[in-house]
């Protein structure tokens, strides 16, 4: 069967760039976020890699649709619904789906998170090839935007292994090719993740990228961070704080205070992703109005586990007539002098990380040992330090402090319950339909009746 024009998947190389030039005449209202326009009617893959301003144009194209993609806006809003985070205030099917972890094949949301992920990666897939085969462009440059490509790949592989387990590994940009490629174990999508970001680490600069105090492009720290990410989902705990540590002692990256936390100039963001022209809010993914009722709110499970005395109540936190929504990324609460932008990566989680890490290394207590690294988040938050002295109860510790820290932000609860096997017994208890199945989304029904061997996950 023939595709759609409009897979998001399967866009020809013409069609792709001109999302590159679309994207980018959309951002050039954000001062300075483009600084090479590239011209409406360049759309010839060897032109745009021809020179190095029309290259770096495409690369930043390319975060410039990340920001706006349903792949990326669902990771607060929706995927959140599938844990124990937020629950729906009025009826909607979409997200009935998700809150009762009844994903119908057929949903678009499901289709368009699935699709806008693979969308990113063959517009990073159009990148690093045409890079590694220009003649015309710098060396210095060809290393920095295929580092950064190779980053955005992995970045979104991570997330695609973690919602759908097996998913196939498209490296390409030929259609013959894509269209037919079967689900790749998740050991092989790791080594995948694994490889795109060693050489990302290799290639880009350990210097910041910044555009108005901003850190909106990938560098090796972004890399080291996400890897970091990477090997603790792998329980390679000894790696998990090397990378951690790495990024901490980069002396790149201060914690902020709770309310700066989120800000487009915050030092403690990793690497970011930056809204457009006048809008330099993030998401208001929850109502801000204190006398309406938001759409979705958090749970009480959430909420509750926010005390008083934790200052992220007050700083993260608002009530509204029916319940508290969370401000963190979300907010439009300040005005465009003090813009905001989405943390892809922050530095506190790259103390849990570590804290994780030698926990399971048995460094628990003491100098330079995971009860250090949790005290550092908890003093922020003015809490006082942890009692844990045992293993078992410093990881239980951690994990509420993950919780905490970085409720609703990039789905880290739905996959960290998932990845430390908790599923069934955290779900099971607070949702009354929870299956086991659900602990991995569906395939969209569009492309299982278009890829005959791609194959569906259990129980859909």
């Amino acid at each position: 069967m023939k595709l759609k024009n409009n897979r998001i998947s399967f866009y020809s190389t013409q069609n792709i760039l001109g999302i590159f030039t679309l994207l980018l005449t959309v951002f050039t209202s954000c001062e300075d976020f483009v600084d090479v326009d590239l011209p409406p009617d360049l759309v010839d893959t060897k032109e745009v890699f021809a020179s190095d301003g029309s290259a770096e144009a495409a690369m930043r194209g390319v975060y410039a649709y990340t920001t706006n993609s349903t792949a990326i806006t669902s990771m607060f809003k929706i995927v959140p619904l599938s844990s124990d985070e937020l629950e729906k205030t009025s009826y909607s099917t979409e997200y009935e789906m998700f809150a009762t972890n009844k994903i119908d094949p057929t949903s678009s949301t499901i289709s368009n998170i699935w699709r806008g992920y693979y969308n990113i990666i063959y517009q990073c897939n159009n990148i690093v090839l045409n890079v590694s085969e220009s003649t015309e462009l710098s060396e210095d440059l060809k290393k920095e935007l295929e580092g950064e490509a190779k980053f955005m790949r992995a970045f979104c592989y991570f997330y695609l292994v973690n919602l759908w387990g097996d998913v196939p590994i498209s490296l390409v940009t030929d259609y013959d090719v894509v269209r037919l490629l079967p689900r790749s174990s998740s050991t092989q999508v790791y080594g995948q993740i694994e490889a795109d970001l060693l050489d990302a680490q290799s290639k880009l600069s350990d210097e910041l990228y910044t555009t108005a105090g901003e850190r909106i492009r990938a560098n090796k720290w972004a890399a080291t961070a996400l890897l970091a990410r990477v090997r603790l989902y792998q329980e390679n705990w000894a790696d998990a704080e090397t990378q951690a540590s790495a990024v901490i002692n980069s002396g790149y990256y201060e914690l902020e205070s709770l309310t700066d936390v989120f800000y487009a100039t915050s030092r403690e963001s990793i690497i970011q992703l930056a809204n457009a022209g006048t809008n330099r809010y993030t998401y208001s993914v929850l109502t801000t109005s204190s006398l309406t009722n938001p759409p979705y709110r958090l749970t009480s499970y959430v909420s509750d586990s926010i005390s008083d005395d934790d200052e992220r109540r007050a700083a993260w936190l608002t009530p509204t007539l029916n319940g508290p929504y969370k401000y963190k990324a979300y907010s439009n609460t300040r005005g465009p002098e003090e813009p905001e932008a989405t943390n892809m990566l922050r530095l506190a989680e790259m103390y849990l990380i570590r804290a994780e890490a030698r926990t399971q290394q048995d460094n628990i207590t003491g100098l330079n040992s995971a009860e250090t690294d949790l005290n550092i988040i908890r003093s922020r938050a003015g809490l006082s330090g942890t009692t844990a002295t045992t293993k078992a109860t410093m990881l239980q510790d951690i994990y509420t402090e993950r919780m905490r820290e970085l409720f609703c932000e990039w789905s880290h609860r739905w996959l960290d319950v998932k990845r430390i096997g908790q599923a069934n017994a955290i779900f099971g208890s607070r949702k009354t339909e929870w299956v086991s199945e659900a602990s991995l989304f569906p395939i969209p029904y569009d492309d299982i009746q278009e890829n005959p061997y791609l194959t569906q996950n259990p129980g859909y």
